[in-house]
């Protein structure tokens, strides 16, 4: 009698997932996002009345002529007005209705995918196999072929007649599978077993590997998806290119924009679909094989090649539209697992492209629904989203390859090559999305999309290293804890990432920045001193500063960058592994030509460690002598965190940890001969924590040590005086982690490529590369640990600290953040050379600004100024007391809120006219302040005094009513230019 093979599960054989589940994840979110995105656009266009170009006039833009950067200054330097008009005239549609649509697509494909194997298993079309298997003979086979399965219940079971071809096919779902077999097969099943059985094992290897309800619920949302989504959004686009585009002349890139972008998300969704699809027949394969199947069974013969390496590309790209992979790839996956486990480059350029699309669509679209909160909301979670996407699928691909490299000791992979095409997939997608640009095709920084080129090999570099060292190092039974590990230290980074490219950095390729001067400016007011003796070191902060405002706003940036050393790091206080570890057992059965990896200890941890340690040590020698600067004096102070002195201080602190910190990843780098990467990560971000630490002990003991005295003069040791300082202290923490961070990766390069072209032929270094006989001492990996679990408590400590002190949405912080905004924007942003506009355009920019509120304005202080004079008038005519003008006190204030509102209003999109509106505001606010002066002296019974203050309040009254004629009279005429011109 013969034995049975033994059954596997799913998984078995594979330390790490197949990825297709992952793939399928990103096939959902793409496909939900891409129908989010359409039916908002339908609802705005069906549903919404909103009107955004009336608010862009009204600023000022010019659509016509306008520079992506003139727009974006207009923007932001009136950011409470055009907050505040959006709110008005461009409402997004109510929240439900998108979602409520969306909803409805959700459950028609749930609808569909339990439907689907109920039109498939109809009557008249199949029929029960024991209808057809009267001595039961086939049934008895498939129950011996289940049981080799590994299969707890035999599926349900049928026969197509009609069916001639030699192949089956599983429907339904996981828990109830339904195997249908073709009339061929059975035709074939007498002269061709192995054949016959060989199909079966891959029919039920789908069945085993759980594949059924991810591949019917990719059809279900595929089909509903081109049913119930494209034909309302491709109706609406057509109404609104003939109808709302004709009226309004929307800019050119914009509107192909908006089409190209949904045209990218739909062929994104086939891809990911047929590549889900794919996926899954080639798994299906390599298990079955395992179970003892014939690969002729169900292949094809090969078929000769031809054409040159033209044909080959374009079979290639042809091949990716398949639901199905070619009889050759499936041939190929089972000779060699290699390409299997390999870091395909194309899927990565469509997960970095899939991945900035929706993080894009997603800001837009939860910003247009966070009017009045602190804006955060928008970029971190669209960040999220899409880091989780990049980090899922391209980090699992290669935590696969370099598990498959180290089992079957090949070189693994090094990462920076897969993680170019993640980051060319990321620029596209930037672009695509016009992230960086509003009304141009291009952004106007080019040069910045670079930075995706930058960060996709960084990410894949680590990512790869990282996986080589804990599959060498971990002695658990499966490799997914530091898998996960690993996945969520790299996607917390990601996260930090695109938070900021959504929030900030897309507007970098505008061409804006920030101005100097106006960052002098805003120093000055902040950190009041004697500047002109520090000019060069103002300077140089000047330069600094933007960056450290931008990471301000992102809560996680030091813990984000901080997890790639801990999670580095932490293969250090792993104990030493077995000869022969748990989690490779099971990967024996699959991975041909696997074998079990020699032990290997890491580099030894001085050589990773000490640099970092002594830089940071020799930053405790250099803060005293930054405390005892031209500045100390100062320190003195009780206020003095608020000084300049405090400023000189963190300054000279950033630069000093930099600089060591840089240094430390050198020595670091030039002593690895593997895991270089990591060791000069680790060594930089050591030197910065251990350094940072020196302030905050002289914090504690301040006082106690007379040179070295901060602010205090007594030695009372009270550790709340940290959080005292912390306050300003913690806003360097982030930005110093950051530059450490990507300083380390940049000196690993360096020392990478000069290694390689200095001495390609030297042998690897000993010292981490081959087996230790000795047993680490369990002090040895006690530190590491250690030094792990502080620097994750301070550093998610010092993000818990920004957490409670961002901004909170709310209507009494709405107006002030608008505010504030405007008015950091309009002291520290450039100001771009502007166009000529043309008469027409500069006429709808007059009507939009007096119709979104500047008619408004001005008829409430008309209004106001009627009031008073009738009271005077009334007072004269009944020869009343001075007295009796004390009922115009809330007149007054109100003609004063009326110049506040107007202070946050458009200004008027022409010189002449603006210059009136400014002279306009002036006298009403003037007034209301001279009118304040007068009641106090009413009520002190200061007559005289009242009486003048009253005149000189009503004569700014007067004042500022001729210039509300004046705007008044420009706007008209500004009209009457326009008409009838181009």
């Amino acid at each position: 009698m013969t034995s049975r093979p033994t059954p596997l599960g799913p998984s078995a054989g594979r330390p790490v997932s197949a990825g297709t589940t992952v793939r399928f994840a990103l096939l959902v979110i793409l496909i939900l996002a891409a129908s989010g995105l359409m039916l908002l656009d339908v609802a705005y266009w069906w549903v919404s009345t909103a009107n955004s170009s009336v608010c862009s006039l009204a600023s000022g833009i010019d659509p016509d002529r306008h520079s992506d950067l003139g727009m974006l200054v207009q923007g932001t330097t009136q950011a409470h007005a055009y907050t505040a008009c959006m709110q008005r005239y461009a409402p997004p549609p109510l929240w439900w209705i998108p979602l409520s649509w969306l909803a409805v697509v959700c459950a028609a494909a749930g609808v569909l995918f339990f439907w689907l194997p109920v039109w498939k298993a109809r009557r008249g079309r199949v029929v029960p196999l024991a209808v057809v298997d009267g001595d039961g003979n086939v049934g008895k086979v498939l129950e011996e072929v289940a049981a080799v399965a590994g299969l707890t219940r035999l599926p349900r079971l049928v026969v197509d007649p009609a069916a001639a071809s030699v192949g089956a096919l599983v429907f339904g779902r996981n828990g109830r599978p339904v195997v249908c077999l073709h009339g061929g097969l059975l035709a074939r099943r007498h002269r061709d077993p192995k054949g016959f059985r060989a199909v079966l094992l891959h029919e039920f290897a789908h069945v085993r590997n759980g594949d059924v309800t991810l591949t019917y619920a990719t059809v279900a949302l595929w089909r509903v998806f081109l049913v119930l989504v494209a034909p309302p959004y491709l109706t609406g686009l057509a109404m609104y290119l003939v109808g709302v585009a004709g009226a309004s002349s929307p800019p050119l890139a914009q509107t192909s924009r908006s089409v190209l972008q949904v045209v990218v998300l739909v062929v994104l969704v086939y891809l990911a679909r047929a590549d889900v699809l794919r996926s899954r027949e080639v798994h299906a394969d390599r298990t079955a094989v395992r179970w003892g199947a014939d690969p002729g069974g169900w292949h094809v013969a090969a078929s000769p090649g031809t054409g040159g390496a033209a044909a080959r590309v374009l079979g290639s790209f042809a091949a990716l539209w398949r639901t199905h992979p070619r009889w050759d790839v499936r041939r190929g996956a089972l000779a060699d697992a290699a390409p299997v486990y390999g870091v395909p480059g194309l899927p990565l350029f469509l997960t970095g492209a899939s991945a900035v699309l929706i993080g894009s669509q997603l800001s837009m679209a939860i910003g247009a629904y966070q009017h009045g909160s602190n804006g955060l909301l928008a970029p971190h979670l669209a960040g999220l989203v899409a880091a989780g996407l990049v980090t899922g699928v391209s980090g699992t691909v290669l935590w696969r390859a370099v598990v498959h490299a180290v089992l079957t000791g090949r070189r693994p992979p090094s990462g920076p090559r897969a993680g170019l095409w993640l980051g060319a997939g990321m620029a596209a997608g930037s672009l695509i999305a016009g992230q960086g640009t509003i009304a141009q095709f291009f952004p106007s920084r080019n040069a910045l999309l670079v930075a995706f080129l930058l960060g996709g090999p960084a990410f894949a570099w680590w990512t790869a290293q990282c996986a080589e060292l804990w599959a060498k190092t971990w002695r658990g039974r499966t490799l997914r804890p530091v898998l996960a590990v690993g996945l969520a230290a790299g996607g917390l980074a990601l996260w930090q990432w695109f938070a900021w490219w959504y929030g900030n950095g897309a507007a970098l390729g505008t061409g804006w920045w920030y101005d100097t001067a106006g960052i002098k400016q805003m120093l000055a007011q902040t950190y009041p001193g004697p500047a002109a003796d520090h000019r060069t070191m103002l300077a140089g902060i000047s330069v600094v500063y933007p960056f450290i405002l931008i990471l301000n706003s992102l809560p996680f940036v030091a813990i984000g960058t901080g997890s790639l050393g801990i999670v580095s790091l932490a293969a250090w206080a792993a104990r030493r592994p077995p000869a022969v570890r748990p989690w490779t057992r099971d990967a024996m059965g699959d991975i041909e030509g696997a074998a079990e990896p020699p032990v290997e200890e890491p580099p030894r941890l001085r050589r990773v460690l000490l640099p970092g340690l002594l830089g940071g040590l020799a930053a405790w020698a250099v803060v005293p002598a930054v405390l005892a600067g031209p500045w100390a004096g100062l320190s003195r102070a009780p206020t003095w965190n608020t000084q300049l002195a405090w400023l000189l201080v963190l300054a000279w602190l950033w630069l000093t940890l930099v600089i060591l910190a840089v240094a430390s990843s050198v020595v670091a780098a030039l002593a690895a001969r593997r895991y270089r990467l990591l060791a000069a990560l680790i060594a930089a971000q050591t030197t910065v924590l251990v350094g940072m630490a020196g302030p905050v002990v002289l914090l504690i003991f301040d006082g106690c040590v007379g040179p070295l005295s901060v602010s205090s003069a007594s030695c009372d040791l009270r550790p709340s005086r940290v959080l005292l300082q912390w306050g300003d202290l913690h806003q360097i923490v982030g930005f110093t982690m950051m530059t450490a961070t990507v300083a380390s990766v940049i000196v690993a390069a360096a020392v990478s490529v000069m290694d390689r072209m200095r001495a390609a032929h030297r042998a690897a270094d000993g010292a981490g590369t081959g087996p230790q006989p000795a047993r680490r001492p369990g002090v040895r990996r006690l530190f590491p640990a250690a030094a792990c679990l502080l620097a994750l408590a301070v550093l998610s400590g010092e993000a818990v600290y920004r957490l409670a002190h961002i901004p909170r949405s709310g209507s009494q912080l709405a107006g002030s953040t608008a505010r504030a905004m405007q008015s950091q924007f309009r002291r520290m942003s450039p100001q771009p050379a502007s166009a000529p506009v043309t008469p027409r355009t500069k006429s709808r920019q007059v009507q939009a600004w007096g119709h979104v509120g500047g008619y408004a304005l001005l008829d409430r202080f008309t209004a106001d100024q009627d009031r008073i004079i009738a009271i005077v008038q009334t007072a004269a005519a009944h020869k009343e007391p001075l007295t009796a003008l004390v009922q115009v006190r809330p007149i007054c204030e109100s003609i004063g809120q009326t110049a506040t509102d107007a202070a946050l209003y458009f200004d008027v999109p022409d010189p002449q006219g603006n210059n009136q509106w400014q002279a306009f505001m002036l006298n009403a606010a003037q007034s209301t302040l001279d009118c304040r002066t007068a009641l106090g002296h009413l009520t002190a019974g200061r007559m005289k005094e009242a009486h003048d203050a009253f005149r000189t309040s009503f004569g700014k009254i007067y004042a500022a009513q001729r210039y509300d004629k004046a705007v008044d009279a420009r706007i008209a005429e500004l009209k009457r230019a326009g008409e009838g011109n181009p």
